[in-house]
């Protein structure tokens, strides 16, 4: 028996599929919408934790390609390690994100620097020489620009720039290497799909274990199946350690080291190889970019709301939600208000503000006012024949505690509330209210353009930390590192 590899941890095996890793689910980009032309290769590589970006959060798919982050993706894309013991170039210190990918790159006769020991990692790439490097790491082969771009053109990985122009000299543009390396990887993005030959293989584990068939090279891709020992499979060819196979007509991805070019034996209970097992993929939620969070100052105009110490509610309110703006706006999440101006807006209006936007989730931003008797943070939602109450609950709850650990104010807590923000809306919603106005205490933090910017960062942490522990997004997590800090505990 002829088999292909070495074996290495058996976790490659689990019958369980896995999720994605936390780096690749952490992977968002506020640049990258679904309309993007490139959205669905570049998102297909996030999965696999294969970007690199210069800023986080931001892709550029028009700038220039470097030869580092050339280097590290294509290096992502096969396996190479990360971290390499031979330091080849000058100008590639330790510190450079793609020291490893480079120096191992390199070692492969993948990519090469120059005369001087230097290997220019900023220097920008042509798509000729785009063609060479995904040439040589995918095993083409090819000796020339000219070789590589015709037969990336060949295997329907590139259609050229027009005419059966290649455009080898162009600028290789960031959007546009994700393509080619997508379609490198997995032929499903290919023009015209597979043009490559198969040969037949069979899987070969221990009768007692399974080997995952994933979307991807690597184990950060979503599992489809589970093959058993002595299944037959079609195998095209290799992304590092990793082969583009179709088994049970479906295709996907299986570690070399699990395939041998003879069917081991079955075992004599069970002459038949038995039937792959089909796998529930986790659900497909929208990406980060998609989730629209609506922030509504209340009051505005004619209608000023409550007023305490020469401060009126409407102008408290609609600064603090201003400030959670621009906290939403650095990051992928969508943000929008119901007012940015002094206007004044029906409650029918800006309930049905969430609605119209085709918005998730609603926060309402209030100040309180009780005759200067009363103090602290209170959060609310609609408890009453609402389909989303348990959503709201877990939102209010988040931005109350949020609320309090930036404040300290007398805890008040969360509580059911028969307001029509809430009532009427159609989205998971709260309502806010951050300190009575016409209090003295409370007034010091409320009349403090310090402490309004604070209060206006917990609300916008505490809508991270709904949707990081209620909702189950993990790529959430990546976001609160631009902010120093870290998700709450779970509350809900």
């Amino acid at each position: 028996m002829k088999k292909i590899g070495l074996l290495f941890v058996l976790s490659i095996l689990s019958i369980t599929a896995l999720s994605i890793s936390s780096a690749s689910a952490a992977t968002v980009f506020t640049d990258i919408t679904t309309t993007h032309r490139a959205y669905e290769e570049i998102y297909y590589l996030a999965e696999g934790d294969i970007p690199t970006s210069d800023k986080a959060y931001i892709f550029s798919p028009d700038a220039p390609m470097t030869r580092a982050h050339a280097a590290a993706m294509i290096g992502r894309s096969i396996q190479l390690s990360s971290k390499s013991n031979s330091n080849k170039f000058s100008d590639v210190p330790t510190s450079n994100f793609a020291y490893g990918y480079i120096n191992e790159a390199v070692s492969r006769g993948i990519i090469f620097g120059y005369n001087n020991n230097t290997f220019k990692p900023n220097q920008t790439l042509t798509r000729g020489e785009m063609a060479l490097l995904i040439s040589r790491a995918f095993g083409y082969q090819s000796a020339t620009t000219n070789d590589a771009a015709n037969e990336l053109m060949s295997k329907g990985i590139s259609s050229g720039v027009g005419k059966g122009n290649f455009g080898t000299t162009q600028q290789m543009k960031r959007g546009d290497f994700a393509v080619f390396l997508a379609r490198a990887i997995n032929a499903e993005f290919r023009a015209g799909g597979i043009k490559e030959t198969s040969s037949k293989m069979y899987v070969n584990v221990s009768a007692s274990d399974s080997l995952n068939f994933r979307k991807g090279p690597g184990s950060g891709y979503n599992s489809t199946k589970k093959f058993f020992t002595g299944y037959p499979v079609d195998v095209y060819y290799s992304v590092g350690e990793w082969v583009y196979a179709k088994g049970d007509n479906q295709v996907g991805f299986f570690h070399k080291s699990y395939l041998s070019t003879d069917q081991p034996s079955i075992g004599s209970t069970d002459q038949y190889p038995k039937e792959p097992i089909d796998l529930e993929l986790p659900p497909v939620k929208e990406p980060l970019n998609d989730i629209l969070v609506i922030v509504d100052p209340g009051h505005g105009a004619h209608d000023p709301g409550a007023r305490g110490y020469g401060f009126q509610e409407k102008n408290i309110v609609l600064d603090v939600s201003l400030r959670v703006k621009k906290y939403f706006q650095q990051t992928p999440i969508q943000v929008k208000l119901t007012r940015e101006t002094d206007v004044f807006l029906s409650l029918d209006t800006r309930a049905a503000f969430a609605s119209k936007y085709k918005a998730n989730s609603f926060i309402s931003v209030h100040a309180n006012a009780l005759n200067g008797s009363a103090n602290g943070t209170e959060t609310f939602y609609y408890a009453a024949n609402n389909k989303n109450v348990d959503q709201s609950k877990a939102l209010a709850t988040y931005v109350h505690e949020r609320m309090l650990e930036a404040w300290g104010l007398r805890d008040r807590g969360v509580k059911p509330g028969n307001y029509a923000v809430l009532r009427e809306n159609t989205v998971p919603s709260a309502l806010a209210e951050i300190g009575f106005i016409d209090n003295r205490t409370d007034n010091a933090y409320i009349a403090s353009a310090t402490r309004r910017e604070q209060i206006a960062k917990a609300i916008f942490l505490g809508t991270l930390d709904y949707y990081y522990h209620y909702e189950k997004r993990p790529e959430v997590a990546a976001l609160y590192t631009k902010f120093n800090t870290k998700p709450s505990i779970k509350h809900y």
